[in-house]
């Protein structure tokens, strides 16, 4: 193991973090990004300090293939725009830069934090300053791909070895700033599995309720990725043994969150379903939104809805049953509309109801006389 120093105003050279060598941390380049390792190959040759950082670098540590590299840069988005065609900065308050390439693929780039960044603002700061703005630390970890080093500050690497999950930012403040970071913990955890100690654990449970403050918006969409994650029966089991379900889905928690056999049928089927969406998600990279959808509320929509003595029942009352019970989650209205189609469907023919024929209209007698 390396370390490096950084030089005070003094002249004192202090310990800043300590340094892996490929020896050490066993990462492959073959399984790195070759597109990611161009752009930090450019970032540098222009000057500026530059580092895959992140999830993908807690997922080569821990030998898994990331599915998204992101790129930390002493650069100004100005600066990387001017440095790549085929890139366009995003977002207002704090500005990232996303790189198109074939097939689709993003790859964003960031300036690193300063400590005084509050929230999402943009100030931008030195790398040790942007360490220490991540949420655990096995996401504060740097990878230079050329020199093929990770670099900690915050002791991320014996974290991920000793599997702990582990905050950066104090207890006090990690989840008041940011409320998303319970959800992300318990994600993190099961995806990883490194577990939250027991102060971590404590405060996730005792402010779970900040989620309540959380936009629509973006509560929607951490629930879409952990429904794509191809983990999402075992996160929603742990959301749900947290009792965090309740803030974020209110609606479907209130069928499971009782000790009688209803309640105790209704946990295992819901989490059998998710069990097949990770099936799914696993299998093809690509999954619709509607299909997350429908194995999120399948089983209300088959079985416990309020229409469950109904033979047949309405697609506005469906529609309206799935929006409600998602609440605040605000999936799209076509989104709805397709698992509405589907799962009535199939409702349809599990009780052998006749699929209803549209009548034909009858044509009317042409009144044109034949000449001749």
């Amino acid at each position: 193991m390396l370390v490096r120093y950084k030089t005070l105003e003094n002249g004192k050279a202090v310990k800043q973090a300590e340094v892996y060598t490929k020896t050490e941390h066993h990462i492959r380049l073959s399984d790195v990004d070759h597109d990611a390792i161009k752009i930090i190959r450019r970032l540098e040759k222009a000057g500026h300090e530059s580092y895959i950082v992140g999830g993908a670098v807690r997922d080569l540590l821990l030998g898994k293939r990331p599915k998204d590299f992101d790129i930390v840069t002493s650069a100004e988005p100005n600066h990387i725009r001017k440095l790549f065609r085929n890139s366009r900065i995003i977002g207002k308050r704090f500005r990232l830069v996303h790189i198109f390439f074939k097939d689709k693929k993003i790859i964003e780039v960031s300036t690193f934090r300063s400590a005084d960044s509050k929230g999402f603002n943009n100030v931008f700061g030195e790398i040790e300053e942007d360490a220490l703005r991540r949420d655990f630390s096995m996401n504060a970890l740097y990878y230079h791909p050329i020199r093929e080093q990770v670099v900690d500050f915050v002791k991320g690497y014996p974290d991920i070895k000793a599997r702990r999950l582990k905050a950066v930012i104090p207890l006090g403040r990690i989840f008041e700033e940011d409320p998303v970071r319970i959800i992300r913990a318990i994600k993190y955890s099961e995806k990883t599995g490194l577990k939250p100690g027991f102060r971590l654990k404590r405060k996730m449970r005792s402010q779970a309720e900040l989620l309540k403050g959380v936009s629509y918006s973006r509560l929607t969409e951490e629930i879409y990725k952990i429904l794509g994650s191809g983990y999402a029966r075992p996160i929603f089991q742990s959301l749900f043994d947290h009792n965090i379900t309740e803030y974020i889905l209110p609606g479907l928690d209130q069928f499971f969150r009782g000790r009688d056999q209803t309640h105790a049928n209704n946990r295992k089927v819901f989490f059998e379903h998710l069990g097949t969406l990770d099936d799914i998600i696993n299998k093809q990279r690509e999954t619709p939104r509607s299909v997350m959808i429908q194995y999120l509320v399948r089983d209300f929509v088959m079985r416990i809805g309020p229409w469950k003595a109904q033979k047949r029942i309405h697609f506005p009352e469906v529609y309206s049953g799935i929006k409600d019970i998602l609440k605040p989650m605000v999936p799209a209205n076509k989104d709805v509309e397709d698992v509405v189609v589907t799962l009535m469907r199939e409702r349809q023919e599990a009780l052998g109801i006749p699929k209803k024929r549209s009548r034909r209209r009858r044509r009317k007698p042409s009144s044109r006389r034949s000449s001749g």
